[in-house]
């Protein structure tokens, strides 16, 4: 049996049996097999050691990628929901995805996460890190994953599987002892998380984004390359802050905002003037014109 496989420059790499895209890496060199992260075959990622089909095309993906990036986010969110779990046992996970510049998860437990919490699932998210676990894909029957997590008290991902349309296979990842419902890919082990990231705030959220169930809590945080990109990051949204035009109103005494009335503006004397010699000297313009 032969299997061929073409490259993005149009080569093409020959096997005797079906390989992965860490095989392919490693035929290419070694430094390639080390920074791979998964794989785009035909347009589709996967998990990198996962076998491919004959005649794919197929792209070796690494974290200097958008596609690479975006799995650093994805992989930093289950990271924290193993973290989170370690920390405060009995907390369920429900959901989280990546967002613009980060992640978000969102969890269920009694009691509120405080700024203290967040710095302490942030070290044992490096703790995991270093750990350096093993993260694998398994596919399990749709009756047994409803049932395994009602027994580990996850009756939110036992719902999210209860949803799912009958064709769709349930996927679940394994990193360490923990284990989440995930359509994946992900990165092939914990450590290719690298130290780029950072919690930045907690949040409340709704489930499933309806306000008659359950209130949840959405951690949100960062995630880049690097600890250079986190830091340059960072350095943005505190240049940022600065300018913020609600610390630069309350400064020159325009106007301030009050946490029970979000989006509301409430003026000083000097600000309505100001407000106020803007919005004639508009109306001047636009009758003249």
């Amino acid at each position: 049996m032969s299997v061929s496989y073409q490259l993005p420059d149009g080569a093409t790499m020959a096997f005797d049996q079906p390989a992965s895209a860490l095989d392919i890496a490693e035929r290419i060199s070694k430094k390639l097999a080390k920074q791979a992260l998964a794989a785009k075959v035909d347009g589709k990622l996967i998990d990198v050691y996962l076998p491919i089909d004959d005649g794919a095309t197929v792209e070796i993906i690494t974290r200097d990628t958008d596609d690479g990036l975006e799995l650093i986010r994805h992989d930093a969110a289950h990271v924290m929901a193993e973290a989170v779990q370690e920390l405060f046992p009995g907390t369920q996970v429900t959901i989280g995805p990546t967002i613009e510049n980060g992640f978000y998860y969102d969890f269920y437990r009694e009691d509120s996460f405080t700024p203290e919490d967040l710095k302490a699932i942030e070290k044992r998210m490096m703790e995991i890190v270093r750990r350096n676990e093993d993260i694998r894909r398994e596919v399990w029957d749709r009756d047994e994953a409803v049932s395994f997590f009602l027994k580990e008290g996850e009756e939110f991902k036992a719902e999210i599987i209860r949803d799912l349309p009958a064709d769709q296979e349930v996927s679940l990842y394994r990193q360490g002892d923990f284990i989440d419902l995930c359509r994946g890919p992900h990165l092939p082990s914990t450590s290719k998380l690298g130290d780029g990231f950072k919690l930045m705030k907690v949040a409340g959220a709704y489930w499933r984004g309806d306000a008659s169930k359950a209130q949840l809590q959405r951690i949100y945080g960062t995630a880049w390359r690097d600890k250079k990109e986190l830091n340059a990051y960072l350095k943005q949204l505190e240049e940022a802050e600065k300018r913020d035009h609600r610390k630069l109103a309350k400064e020159m005494g325009l106007f301030h905002i009050q946490q029970e009335a979000v989006g509301s503006m409430f003026w000083h004397p000097k600000g309505w003037r100001m407000r106020k010699n803007l919005e004639n000297y508009i109306r001047g313009k636009m009758e003249k014109g």
